[in-house]
């Protein structure tokens, strides 16, 4: 039934588990295709509607100086909705003889926005405005106003999308016309789409990566987002969810077979298969937590080496850039090393004055540098100087290095901040301890198989032993155990088949003796019970024999009374040869059913002759009484105690109750007397074949109730104290006909 239980639960989970693993292998499709589709699309329509009429007012306006246009466009129209704020907003105007410069090279301002909508194919949503559709795919609009006949104005108008930006799983890759332009993630995307697995639109299953390739056909353009789909993980967790389901389910249906007992057995087996779990999960868990903690620490470190090597790059390159051009002030610089190196960069003067700095929002910032930082490095000439800070709420790593001029004297300070990356590796942290919880859930579970496997084998001569030892006999032949071990459990089974050998000859010894005295003694009382009537049956015929070598004229009268007491002893003598026999003849069973109160009330009835003895009987009469065992053995069993009980009492005023009640499994019979008790000395010779405290009888009685009782399975017991009476119980099991 048990293993009937855990199967179906087996089965139960494994169908419970793959559901839900389709049902998130079809939700992790729907995201990609989602992701896709938003990657894809570039446009806006509610910022096109909002920017649409925002033109029709500056076309409507009177703009006439370059400065004040700029300045207007980018401060004043929008500045109206909240869905500008999410875009970089450029005002540029331009004529023929307006250019930019970049690098040491100059661009016509005309040409350059020509050119770009032309590389970068461009949507038309109306005449002034433009959907630029380039390798990103951030979203990028392009309004084109007429000013004057010379003049044209060009608002740029840039957003990143926010949800790449936080992008972990995902790799994406942005083909125009089969050549790549764009990608992001740790997939390797070929330069042409045409080296990819597939070109048609749908899913693709590689050896580690699931792609979905969505293709813009209007526009020759294919997306490819790409997420690993070999992540062994997805496939451990079930299983770790079955072993807890299926250790739970066990427990559960333990607890509640037994009763809401412990579900831990507390055999030797139970307890060495307890003791190794437990040592393999503190094992486990001991090496987790050393790990997490190496690895944590491990990371920090990392961490830390590396941000401190970029910011000394950053301190060289602008010690050079400080020679070259002699200038903290360049902000483009600054700018340009903030997007190299991913951080932010703040540069102090000789009094601790902020001079420059790439944080956008400089409000945020103290205008002065960090007082444990300044002196570090004025008062106590650090190298550098390291420290958590706090800024906008927002914890960071602030590094403090010394600005050198020509002359190696310190011209500045620089305050390297990087934001505290501990969300993205606590995430990479967080993996790791739900992976390996994952992984020591399943390794306990193959653990407990093995376990289960080997202490079985193992411990199954135990079993064996236990078994073999529940049915050692002392009255019969005990099997052997076959076991070829040698081990130690080897060794216990031949000691076990020694003593079962031994145990076999002494039984076989004892019983020998106790057959041999129990006949002896057999002997001794029938040649006692036998020469009792002997002796005064020879006296008699010797004294006939005299008085007819005398020829005494009583003879004949002498001979007619010497006859009769003659025939008596042979009565007697024909008796104790029938009781005997009877005892030998034991355990003869003839079975049948009957009502085992209706057997009490006729052998009560039957010895219900002495006027100084009063009888009674208590059961209950809605109770079942019928049994199937044989009647006239049953019947000896009651009549030999009740009539040792009349004998008990004697002449003197007496009382004999009878008791029975149905104990489901048996009957229990209490026969108690009032009568004279028994000897402390004798309880131990109660049922001995041969004992008798009467001056009639042969001691067999007794000993006969016994030996029917206990081969039908029951016993009997008394309870008497001398003087007080005594107590007769028979407990005979309730059998049914078959």
């Amino acid at each position: 039934m048990k293993k009937i239980f855990i199967i179906l639960i087996t089965i139960a989970l494994i169908a419970v588990t793959v559901f839900f693993h389709q049902r998130k292998e079809n939700r992790e499709n729907t995201e990609m295709e989602r992701f896709a589709q938003f990657i894809a699309d570039e446009s806006d329509d509610v910022f096109e509607n909002a920017t649409l009429e925002i033109i029709d007012e500056i076309k409507n306006d009177n703009l006439t100086d370059e400065d004040s246009i700029s300045h207007r466009i980018e401060t004043y129209y929008f500045k109206k909705a909240e869905i500008f704020k999410n875009y970089d907003i450029v005002a540029s105007v331009c004529d023929s003889n307006t250019y930019f410069n970049y690098n040491d090279a100059s661009f016509s301002c005309l040409e350059y926005f020509k050119e770009l909508m032309s590389i970068n194919k461009s949507k038309e949503i109306s005449d002034e405005l433009y959907n630029i559709d380039e390798p990103t795919p951030n979203t990028y609009y392009i309004a084109k106003i007429n000013i004057n006949d010379s003049q044209i104005l060009f608002i740029e108008f840039y957003k990143e999308k926010n949800a790449i930006t936080n992008l972990k799983n995902y790799s994406f890759g942005i083909f125009n016309n089969d050549i790549l332009h764009y990608k992001v993630g740790n997939y390797l995307y070929p330069n042409n789409i045409n080296n990819f697995i597939s070109q048609e639109a749908g899913l693709h299953k590689g050896k580690k990566f699931k792609h979905l390739i969505l293709n813009d056909l209007d526009n020759g353009k294919t997306i490819v987002v790409s997420i690993e789909s070999e992540r062994w993980m997805r496939y451990v967790a079930p299983f770790s969810f079955i072993f807890l389901a299926l250790l739970l389910a066990y427990f559960l249906y333990v607890y509640f077979e037994k009763d809401r007992s412990t579900p831990f057995k507390k055999s030797f087996h139970s307890k060495m298969q307890l003791t190794i779990l437990l040592t393999l999960t503190i094992s486990f868990v001991a090496i987790g937590i050393v790990s997490f903690v190496f690895l944590k620490n491990n990371i920090t470190k990392k961490t830390q080496v590396e941000q401190y090597k970029q910011a000394n790059i950053i301190r060289n390159k602008l010690e050079a850039n400080m020679l070259t051009e002699n200038s903290l002030y360049n902000t483009e610089y600054l700018d340009y090393l903030e997007e190299t190196f991913f951080c932010d960069i703040n540069i102090y003067n000789l009094e601790g004055k902020l001079i420059n700095s790439t944080v956008e929002n400089t409000h945020l910032l103290t205008d002065t540098v960090n007082r444990k930082a300044y002196v570090a490095i004025f008062k106590e000439d650090a190298g550098y100087h390291v420290q958590d800070e706090v800024i906008n709420d927002e914890k960071c790593t602030s590094y403090y290095f010394p600005i050198l001029d020509e002359a190696n004297s310190l011209a500045a300070i620089l305050n390297v901040i990087y934001f505290d990356s501990r969300s993205e590796y606590d995430d990479n942290l967080s993996d790791f301890a739900l992976n390996y919880i994952n992984i020591i859930i399943v390794l306990l579970g193959i653990s407990s198989i093995i376990v289960l496997m080997i202490t079985r084998k193992t411990l199954k001569p135990l079993k064996i032993i236990e078994e073999q030892m529940g049915k050692v006999r002392l009255d019969g032949h005990n099997e052997p155990i076959n076991f070829r071990g040698r081990d130690e459990i080897g060794a216990l089974v031949e000691q076990y088949n020694k003593m079962c050998i031994q145990l076999e000859e002494s039984a076989n010894k004892l019983a020998r003796n106790e057959r041999e005295n129990a006949w002896r003694d057999m002997a001794r009382q029938v040649a006692h019970e036998i020469k009792n009537p002997l002796t005064p049956m020879k006296l008699n015929i010797e004294y006939l024999q005299m008085l007819w070598d005398r020829k005494d004229p009583k003879f004949e009268e002498n001979f007619k009374e010497t006859l009769s007491s003659l025939l008596e002893q042979i009565d007697t003598l024909s008796k104790i040869a029938t009781a005997f026999s009877d005892y030998a003849k034991l355990p003869e069973n003839k079975p049948t059913t009957f009502n085992i109160v209706e057997l009490l009330k006729s052998t009560i009835k039957l010895y219900d002759v002495e006027e100084n003895i009063r009888f009674s009987l208590t059961y209950d009469e809605q109770k079942d009484w019928q049994m199937y065992a044989d009647k006239n053995n049953i019947g000896r069993v009651f009549g030999n105690i009740i009539k040792n009980s009349i004998q008990a009492i004697g002449n003197k005023p007496g009382h004999i109750d009878v008791i029975i009640r149905n104990l489901k499994d048996e009957y229990r019979i209490d026969i108690s007397d009032n009568g004279c008790g028994i000897k402390e000395e004798d309880k131990n010779k109660i049922f001995m074949p041969n004992f008798t405290t009467k001056s009639s009888g042969m001691g067999i009685g007794l000993s006969m109730a016994y030996d029917i009782v206990r081969r039908m399975g029951g016993s009997i017991k008394f309870q008497s104290e001398e003087g007080n009476g005594a107590v007769f119980r028979i407990d005979i099991p309730i059998l049914k006909e078959k």
